[in-house]
C-alpha cells in the first residue's frame, strides 16, 4: 500500500529509537572503561558532521534527535566535566553534527549557544563558538528574532562588546513580527550609562522567556547575584558615609538606621541578615544563606553603581 513503511524500514526506526535510550548507559560504561584505562574522559568517537550525516542513512532528523540528547547529557555531567581535560571541549562538535544532521533544530541553536557562552565552570566559556552556531542558526531562521536577540545577550554578557550587542539587537528589532521592547534594548546597550539596565533586562528576559529549566535557573541566580551585590554595596556606601560624618565606622549596621542614614537596613532575599565587617567597613552575604547565588559576576559594575549612589545623596 503506498505510503505505507516497509518491515526494514520499521526495524530501522525501531533500531534507532532503541540505540537512543541505551546511548547514555552505553556511553557511561564506555566512560568508565576509557577513564580506568586511560584517564581520557573526553573522546568523541565520531566527530565530523559529513561523517555522520554519510552514516545517518537518511534518517538524519532521528539522529540529529539523539545528538542532540547527548549535548545536553554531555552538558549536564557537572562532576564529569570536573575530570575532563576541558570541562566542555567536544560541546562545540556535538552541536555542529547535531544542527548539520537537522539545520531546522531550532533548540540546538538557541540554547546550544548559551551552553557555550557561558564562562566556566557553569558552561564551556567559549563565546566566539556560540556566536558562531547562533549565526548557523540565523542563517536557516532568518526570521527568527530570538536568535538575534541570543547573539546580542552574548556580545553583550560574555564578550563586553556592548555597541555590537546594541547593533545586533537592532537587527533584530527589525525583523517582521519583533518585539518592540527590542528597539529599546537596542538603545541601551548603544549607551555606556545603559549597561547596568541592560544587563537586568537581559536576564529578566531570559529568566520569563526560557524553556529549559537550567536556563531559567541560571537568568535567576544572575538576578538574585545582582540584587545582592548591589544590597552589599549601598550597605558600604553608606558605611563610608558614616565614617565621614563620625570620624569612625558603625559597629553595627543598625546604627546607619540610628544616626539617620537609612530608614532601614536591607536583608539578602531570604530575609538573613548580611555580614558586617566593622574593621573593614565591607558587607557580604552571611555563610548561613542558601540562596544559590554566584560568587564572581563576569560582568563588575561596582563602580558606576556606587557613582549613581553619589549623584543621588551626595558624597558626604
Amino acid at each position: 500500500m503506498k505510503g505505507t513503511l516497509s518491515i526494514g524500514a520499521i526495524q530501522l526506526i525501531l533500531a534507532c529509537a532503541i540505540s537512543a535510550a541505551l546511548i547514555k548507559p552505553v556511553q557511561d560504561r564506555l566512560d568508565d572503561r576509557v577513564g580506568k584505562s586511560t584517564k581520557v574522559l573526553d573522546l568523541l568517537y565520531f566527530g565530523s558532521p559529513t561523517a555522520v550525516k554519510r552514516l545517518a542513512l537518511g534518517y538524519d532528523g532521528l539522529l540529529a534527535d539523539v545528538y542532540w540528547m547527548r549535548a545536553i547529557q554531555y552538558y549536564g555531567r557537572r562532576e564529569e566535566a570536573q575530570r575532563r581535560p576541558v570541562l566542555y571541549g567536544n560541546l562545540a562538535a556535538l552541536l555542529d553534527i547535531t544542527t548539520t544532521l537537522d539545520p531546522h533544530l531550532l533548540n540546538a541553536y538557541r540554547f546550544g549557544g548559551v551552553f557555550l557562552g557561558e564562562p566556566e565552570p557553569m558552561g564551556a566559556g567559549q563565546p566566539q563558538e556560540a556566536i558562531r552556531i547562533i549565526d548557523r542558526g540565523i542563517r536557516a531562521f532568518p526570521l527568527e528574532w530570538h536568535l538575534r536577540f541570543d547573539k546580542g545577550f552574548i556580545y553583550f554578557w560574555y564578550v563586553s562588546d556592548y555597541r555590537k550587542a546594541g547593533d545586533v539587537w537592532l537587527e533584530a528589532s527589525r525583523v517582521p513580527g519583533a518585539p518592540k521592547w527590542l528597539e529599546g534594548l537596542a538603545a541601551m546597550g548603544l549607551s555606556k550609562s545603559g549597561a547596568v539596565e541592560t544587563a537586568r533586562m537581559l536576564w529578566q528576559r531570559q529568566y520569563d522567556e526560557a524553556e529549559r529549566a537550567e536556563v531559567k535557573e541560571n537568568a535567576r541566580k544572575y538576578l538574585l547575584t545582582m540584587q545582592i551585590n548591589e544590597d552589599c554595596w549601598t550597605l558600604e556606601f553608606f558605611v563610608e558615609k558614616f565614617r565621614k560624618r563620625f570620624g569612625r565606622r558603625p559597629a553595627m549596621l543598625q546604627d546607619l538606621v540610628s544616626s539617620g542614614l537609612l530608614k532601614d537596613v536591607a536583608r539578602d532575599p531570604s530575609r538573613v541578615p548580611y555580614r558586617y565587617d566593622p574593621a573593614s567597613g565591607r558587607v557580604r552575604i552571611s555563610p548561613e544563606t542558601q540562596l544559590g547565588y554566584l560568587k564572581k559576576m563576569p560582568y563588575d559594575y561596582r563602580d558606576p553603581f556606587l557613582k549613581k549612589l553619589e549623584e543621588r545623596y551626595g558624597p558626604d
